[in-house]
């Protein structure tokens, strides 16, 4: 099966599982790729609507892995439980905000699991800070660009207990500690199109007059900043 790029640099980071549990499978095609390759041994994919969820199991069936997918109708991931032991999670293709109520709301489930990864489209840096408060430590982090979209994705794990989890930097935040210390050309990419798009903001508000634009122009030059100087980062690393 062939995937996007998007959800293909998801499977590719996918480690040998014995249960994976999908959260908004939308038609399946992860899990199913998945088990097809041989890295997930038994899958759930599991969505909150009918009609994908539907997609989703026709398109198991065409492919024989009833025995090995099941299919569940979901609220994040209220159909899962401890019996599953589910050992790896994937949750994408949804809003940060959304991102974080199912973590929270599930929480009993993904800190039993050992790896989980999550790629938000939306509230990444709040996402960054949030899963921490939440007892995710990110163990790595990944960037694709697909059909003009940069796409984050987290390897999230439960933190132990005992180990205290930094807080980040405005600059981690926003770029990634773990994308930032690596040589990541997706990230640099990336880096050098928010510098264009924040340098236009800055050059239409900087002759502002009102209390907003003049505010909104000092964010965007304290962001330009932290572009530029993560830019240099990436220089020094070769990116």
């Amino acid at each position: 099966m062939t995937l996007s790029k998007r959800l293909q640099a998801v499977a590719d980071r996918i480690p040998p599982s014995t249960t994976y549990a999908d959260i908004g499978c939308d038609h399946g095609y992860l899990p199913i790729a998945l088990v097809l390759s041989g890295t997930v041994g038994h899958a759930i994919a599991m969505d909150l609507r009918k009609g994908p969820l539907e997609r989703a199991r026709e398109h198991v069936a065409q492919n024989g892995l009833e025995d090995r997918i099941e299919l569940r109708l979901s609220d994040g991931a209220d159909a899962l439980t401890p019996e599953d032991h589910v050992d790896t999670i994937t949750v994408t293709g949804m809003g940060g905000r959304l991102l974080l109520r199912i973590l929270e709301r599930g929480a009993a489930i993904f800190q039993s699991a050992h790896d989980i990864f999550v790629s938000p489209q939306s509230d990444i840096p709040l996402v960054r800070g949030r899963v921490l408060d939440l007892g995710y430590a990110i163990v790595d982090e990944s960037m694709v660009e697909d059909d003009g979209k940069y796409y984050v994705i987290l390897h999230l794990q439960p933190a132990e207990p005992v180990a205290p989890i930094p807080d980040l930097s405005k600059a981690e935040l926003l770029y990634g500690a773990c994308l930032r210390s690596k040589k990541d050309p997706v990230l640099y990419e990336f880096l050098l199109a928010e510098q264009k798009q924040t340098m236009k903001i800055c050059e239409t508000l900087k002759d502002a007059t009102t209390k907003a634009a003049q505010s909104a122009y000092k964010r965007a030059a304290e962001k330009l900043k932290v572009i530029e100087s993560a830019l240099l980062d990436q220089k020094r690393l070769g990116g």
